[in-house]
């Protein structure tokens, strides 16, 4: 049986396996550029890591904005997908976002179409047109908080 851990990446250490794993993922396996996916917001945003048996495989991070609360850079090594962890992930990070800016009332992102079921599963409504991102096609979508 897998234990699984979540916990805010705070220091370089943890900041580094953050970046290992969207490297991978982002920029190995969906050619995105790293001047697109690293960027200015890594240093304001609060990343977590996900740990399945003490091994760092997914990500992600959300920053407060003037809209609200954005998600972003979900990623999970591809061996690990399929098993719940950006589920997890989320609603940890949800969680935690909306206990530490109270005064927010949405959360919101920017969805890769191809996972952009996972996002309706979790209350995220979509909204405008899709767009392109870093080369690939992205919905906007939010939820309320406290739905």
């Amino acid at each position: 049986m897998s234990i699984i851990e979540i916990i805010q990446a705070d220091n370089p250490a943890l900041i580094d396996q953050v970046f290992a794993i969207r490297t991978k993922v982002f920029v190995h396996e969906q050619k995105c550029l790293p001047s697109e996916e690293f960027d200015e917001l890594d240093a304001v945003a609060q990343h977590y890591l996900l740990f399945e048996n003490e091994l760092a495989v997914a990500t992600g991070r959300f920053r407060k904005t003037d809209k609200g609360i954005k998600i972003e850079r979900i990623a999970t090594l591809s061996q690990y997908r399929g098993k719940g962890y950006a589920t997890e992930l989320l609603h940890h990070l949800m969680e935690v976002a909306q206990t530490t800016y109270t005064e927010a009332n949405c959360f919101y992102l920017h969805a890769q179409v191809s996972v952009k079921p996972l996002y309706e599963k979790l209350g995220f409504i979509s909204y405008g047109n899709t767009f392109i991102e870093a080369d690939i096609v992205h919905q906007a979508m939010e939820k309320s908080i406290n739905t």
